[in-house]
C-alpha cells in the first residue's frame, strides 16, 4: 500500500496559512482541515504545510475538491481512521475492505488524469506528425480529429503563393 501511495498521491506546499485563504476551495485546503481534525488544529496554523492526499470515488458525485482524502489516516490506529473515513466520505455503512485504499481510491478519475497525460506526450503530436494512433486505448479528442482531418482534406484550398515558384537568379541579376 505505501508503494501505491507514493505512485498515486498528489504532494503540494501550502505558501500561505490555511486561514488566509478564506473560504477558497481546493484540494490542498481540504487536506490541511482534514488534517487539523484529526491530527489537532496546532499542525495547520503554519504556512508551508505539506498536503499529502489522494482523491477518492465517496462521496458520489461531489466536486474533486471536496474529495481529497490526507494520506496520513491510514497510518492513524484504526478505529481513528474508520471513524474519520466514514465522516469525510460520507458513508457510514463503510465496513472490512471498504477501508482499504485501494477500494477509496477513485481509479476513474486516476485512469483519465493518465490517459490526459499520454495524450499530451504521445497520442496529439503523433497525430500532428500524420502517425498513426500508437497508443490505440487512448482515443483522440474530437478537436484532434477534426484538425487531422483538415490537415489531409484533398480539396482544401490552396493558397495563392503555392501557386507561384520562386526563380533562381543567375550571377548577371537576371531571372532564369
Amino acid at each position: 500500500t505505501d508503494e501505491l501511495v507514493d505512485l498515486i498521491s498528489e504532494n503540494r506546499n501550502m505558501s500561505r496559512q490555511l486561514e488566509d485563504y478564506g473560504d477558497q476551495k481546493g484540494t490542498s485546503q481540504t487536506t490541511a482541515r482534514r488534517l487539523g481534525e484529526f491530527l489537532g488544529a496546532e499542525i495547520i496554523k503554519d504556512k508551508g504545510l505539506n498536503c499529502k492526499f489522494i482523491i477518492s470515488q465517496l462521496p458520489h458525485g461531489a466536486p474533486v475538491t471536496e474529495r481529497a482524502v490526507p494520506t496520513a489516516i491510514w497510518k492513524a490506529e484504526p478505529a481513528v481512521m474508520k471513524h474519520y473515513l466514514r465522516k469525510w466520505l460520507k458513508d457510514p455503512g463503510m465496513e472490512g475492505d471498504d477501508f482499504d485504499i485501494r477500494n477509496v481510491l477513485d481509479w476513474d478519475y486516476y485512469l483519465e488524469r493518465l490517459n490526459n497525460t499520454i495524450r499530451k506526450i504521445i497520442t496529439i503530436p503523433a497525430a500532428l506528425q500524420q502517425v498513426p494512433n500508437p497508443v490505440p486505448r487512448v482515443p483522440h479528442p474530437n478537436w484532434l480529429q477534426t484538425t487531422v482531418r483538415r490537415m489531409n482534406d484533398r480539396f482544401k484550398q490552396k493558397s495563392i503563393k503555392s501557386m507561384f515558384v520562386g526563380m533562381k537568379k543567375t550571377s548577371s541579376g537576371s531571372a532564369k
